[in-house]
């Protein structure tokens, strides 16, 4: 086979979200700047295949974020701790969540060995999923946060991983008001 040809394949093949089946449910992988498109069963568990989500340029409410993030103004907002992003009148509109649908960014952000995971909840429910991130050849868990419905959710690392593995996604109830739970 010709080599451009099979450089080329093995590329395509290598950008496509994995999803799998272990103990914990369906398992989603993505490598740096993937995405994709999960929908949920009416109990809540996320069991779909993921649709294959072309990742375009960062928008303006994106980018606005990702400074706030990367300038340390977030810095306590580590482990077990969420920052809201504020809404406010001098702030860019966020970003529409699609409705019925979960959409996952996996991004490097710039030139820099920096990480950002954006998740868009389009669901009434919280989503709640566990995350492990592969560093230098090894898989470690890692603290996220439950995305409120309707809203983005954030989770930004200061160094580089090759992917992402999403597990244990669901649904679960929310009540307005309440803070993202992390873990």
């Amino acid at each position: 086979m010709n080599r451009a040809l099979l450089a080329f394949l093995t590329a395509s093949v290598l950008t496509v979200p994995a999803a799998s089946r272990d103990e914990r449910g369906a398992v989603y992988m993505f490598l740096v700047d993937s995405g994709g498109i999960l929908h949920a069963a009416s109990d809540g568990r996320i069991a779909s295949e993921p649709r294959l989500l072309t990742l375009d340029p960062p928008t303006r409410w994106v980018r606005m974020v990702v400074r706030e993030i990367t300038s340390g103004q977030y810095d306590w907002a580590m482990g077990d701790k969420a920052a809201p992003v504020p809404r406010d009148a001098d702030r860019p509109l966020p970003d529409p969540v699609p409705p019925n649908e979960i959409r996952v960014a996996f991004r490097q952000i710039g030139d820099s060995d920096h990480r950002l995971l954006v998740i868009a909840n389009g669901y009434d429910r919280a989503l709640a999923y566990r995350a492990y991130v592969h560093v230098n050849g090894k898989d470690q868990y890692t603290d996220v946060c439950t995305v409120p419905p309707g809203r983005h959710g954030f989770e930004h690392w200061p160094y580089a991983i090759d992917r992402i593995t999403l597990v244990d996604l669901r649904l679960e109830p929310w009540q307005e008001g309440r803070q993202p739970r992390c873990e």
